[in-house]
């Protein structure tokens, strides 16, 4: 067998939700870009410990830390926390410095909405009313009322009332309407935007600059995202009407609930630019930084530029430049730029340049979409304005993981449970594609039949991963095995296809508080937790499943309680 990647599929299973769990490293689920995390995160660590930044580089390193994983309880996160409160527990935000007030609140927000957005809702309302307030006339913000406003500025205070709105603050939809309004307005004509719209400041003396284009078309991204909702919101599952006497029809519909979902922050809003020309005008910048690519950013500011590229990508759609996944070409870019000690220069510090890049490879806006909506990002392909290849599409992980399982004798993979079950997650992780993973369920299937649990186990993981409705059934079956590990798998991906993220409730350890329980204990509390998983996801299966999958045997084996078995205690 290939090289395993040995680590436990529980951080494997919060990894690939796309976002940080407290204390659980984000996987890049690209090997190269993961090691360099992990340096980068050493190197980081060390530097703010022994050389205390300034300037609020020490928000924009703990929010960098706690996107990769780093748990809010870390020394530094924690100072960072403290930092943060004490500029807004006088109940108005008290500026980093004059010239970086706006960039400040960006960080200070974003690090308070990450942490904890229920916990510090009443500071981020202090950060969301000062930006609110210091919005220019224009649309823009500024580093002061003498100075013009500027793109990247303007980033900053937009990135801030995005965090204090995913928290729940009161922001007024107007102010995004005119910040939205001020981009469209000030681009250049070749698609680009300079750092002062209308003046020569800048690197480029005015003219449009990889670092402001995809500053400019992240921020107009974002604006669009609430005011008019998400760019491509996935398809509606069919459901049905439950029509008199308990009759079933199928129907094919978007539902409101959906709709409310994914739709518009404001609803009663009435922007000023539609949601197309927004698009447009965000593809024109896209296209403007494929059209002068460049996989290594340029100038003093050369970090900043990934850190702002990741973001564009994401509320972009952004999917191929020149024929190659967008996240890996830049990428790979970005690992050029990384000293030997693990961190990364820029204008500003080895702080600052660190962060940016750590923030790049945890894909911090998708983390954050992802929270929102609870689904990932399309993969469009953009491709090359002068025109792509097609590219032969090459055998998975997973292709080949399977292809050698049907050669090996059973006994072979009965000994050695673990490195299955480990190649079994690798192979998975390494498809982009949800759809390429849909073609090898049925042979992921009979791997539910295994004996060992921890085959059973990343099995229901894989199949979990591609979102299939129609595999619904398989992972009810998983709540019914004896192995906690494998329920556990089994209700994460139920919440997955369902778009529930806290599912019925249900914890996802059900011996957690309890101290010593005897093994009679563990199996009576284990099968109760089972069995109310089982009513509650079966009952939700029952009302939206297809009309023709009704009246199945399913059914039958809903009603039948869960009979007492070894349990398999779930592993810390």
């Amino acid at each position: 067998m290939r090289t395993i990647i040995l680590v436990t599929l529980t951080l494997l299973t919060l990894a690939s939700q796309g976002w940080a769990a407290d204390g659980v490293r984000v996987s890049t689920k690209i090997p190269r870009f993961d090691a360099a995390v992990e340096r980068g995160l050493a190197f980081l660590h060390e530097e703010v410990k022994n050389n205390k930044p300034q300037h609020g580089y020490l928000i924009l390193a703990a929010y960098a830390m706690v996107k990769c994983g780093v748990s809010k309880e870390d020394p530094l996160v924690a100072e960072a926390i403290q930092e943060t409160l004490h500029r807004t527990s006088s109940g108005a935000y008290e500026p980093i410095s004059a010239y970086d007030h706006i960039y400040g609140s960006g960080v200070d927000a974003m690090l308070l909405a990450t942490v904890d957005p229920d916990l510090y809702k009443q500071n981020l309302q202090v950060i969301a009313d000062y930006v609110q307030s210091a919005q220019r006339a224009d649309g823009s913000w500024s580093d002061s009322p003498a100075s013009s406003g500027d793109v990247s500025m303007s980033q900053y205070g937009i990135l801030s009332l995005w965090a204090c709105q995913r928290s729940g603050c009161t922001i007024s939809p107007a102010i995004l309407d005119r910040a939205a309004d001020y981009l469209l307005r000030n681009g250049q004509q070749d698609g680009g935007w300079p750092y002062r719209p209308g003046t020569t400041a800048g690197a480029e003396g005015g003219g449009s600059s990889h670092n402001m284009t995809v500053a400019g078309a992240g921020t107009l991204g974002i604006c669009r995202l609430l005011l008019h909702g998400l760019r491509n919101p996935p398809k509606p599952e069919q459901k049905e009407e439950q029509l008199l006497f308990g009759a079933l029809q199928k129907v094919d519909t978007t539902f409101e609930e959906d709709k409310a979902k994914f739709g518009p922050a404001f609803k009663d809003y009435n922007p000023q630019h539609s949601a197309s020309a927004i698009d447009e005008r965000v593809n024109r910048a896209l296209n403007w930084n494929t059209t002068h690519f460049s996989p290594v950013g340029k100038g003093g500011h050369n970090l900043y530029y990934f850190y702002c590229l990741e973001r564009a990508a994401a509320v972009g759609d952004l999917g191929q430049v020149n024929g190659q996944d967008w996240f890996e070409i830049f990428g790979d870019g970005l690992l050029s730029l990384q000293g030997a000690n693990g961190g990364w220069e820029t204008y500003g510090g080895p702080v600052a340049g660190t962060s940016f890049a750590l923030l790049f490879y945890a894909r911090s806006t998708d983390q954050d979409i992802k929270k929102m909506f609870g689904v990932g990002r399309q993969q469009g392909k953009r491709g090359n304005p002068f025109g792509d290849k097609e590219v032969k599409r090459e055998p998975t992980e997973l292709d080949l993981l399977i292809a050698d399982m049907e050669k090996l004798d059973p006994s072979v993979i009965d000994d050695a449970p673990i490195e299955v079950a480990d190649e079994i997650v690798r192979s998975v992780i390494s498809i982009d594609d949800p759809e390429e993973l849909v073609g090898q369920a049925d042979k992921l299937k009979s791997l539910m039949k295994h004996p060992n649990a921890d085959v059973r186990k990343s099995a229901c993981w894989a199949l979990g991963r591609t979102g299939e409705f129609k595999l619904v059934p398989f992972m009810l079956d998983g709540i019914r095995d004896p192995s906690v590990d494998v329920n556990v798998e089994a209700i994460a991906a139920l919440r997955f296809i369902a778009r529930k993220p806290n599912g019925f409730g249900e914890t996802l350890n059900p011996l957690e508080g309890i101290e010593n329980p005897t093994d009679e204990e563990k199996i009576k509390i284990v099968n109760e937790w089972r069995q109310k998983a089982i009513n509650s996801w079966s009952a939700w299966y029952a009302r939206v499943r297809p009309h023709e999958d009704q009246d199945g045997l399913d059914q039958l084996l809903i009603a039948v309680p869960l009979s007492s078995k070894a349990v398999e205690e779930k592993k810390k």
